[in-house]
């Protein structure tokens, strides 16, 4: 799935020319390689939480082109998409073949970039979504959404992770 994700990101890309768009390939891409090779869930989440997961990770696929053409805003949101998936990619080196899409447990991961930020994905993904809202105003809307699904999918994961630790801290 994550390529087909890969295969619409550069068609946006070839529409928009942002970079955003560009970086989305790669990480598609990326995670798609990660699937192939992942260990399997010990725990997983309903199939509620699963569509929001695929839901929440195909919202930035559908954000507005952009209506300014100040290239001030065209630099802020490069470098936004671009500080933002530096981020993604320190956390999916990461995750290695423990990442995942729909919260389930394949393993805790509490090195890198981990050590310091407990959901650094989700963390890039709203530093490089920001940079759109400042291209085209109607993309705070999908935005509001993204964010949102962000934070129900980080709940979700800690409630899945706390349960497999629960016998760790007693």
């Amino acid at each position: 799935m994550m390529v087909g994700f890969g295969v619409l990101a550069f068609y946006r890309w070839y529409q928009t020319q942002l970079i955003f768009f560009l970086l989305l390939v790669l990480r598609d891409f990326a995670a798609g390689y990660f699937f192939l090779k992942r260990r399997p869930a010990q725990v997983n989440g309903s199939s509620f939480l699963k569509s929001l997961a695929y839901i929440s990770s195909a919202i930035p696929l559908l954000y507005f082109s952009p209506t300014i053409s100040s290239k001030a805003l065209f630099l802020i949101s490069d470098l936004s998409a671009i500080i933002g998936f530096l981020i993604v990619i320190f956390a999916t080196i990461e995750l290695g073949t423990s990442i995942g899409i729909s919260p389930a447990s394949r393993g805790l991961v509490r090195t890198g970039i981990y050590r310091f930020i407990k959901h650094p994905m989700y963390l890039g993904y709203v530093i490089s979504e920001i940079g759109l809202i400042a291209l085209n105003p109607l993309n705070i809307a999908l935005f509001l959404i993204s964010f949102s699904l962000y934070l129900f999918r980080a709940k979700s994961e800690n409630k899945i992770l706390q349960t497999l630790l629960a016998p760790d801290i007693g």
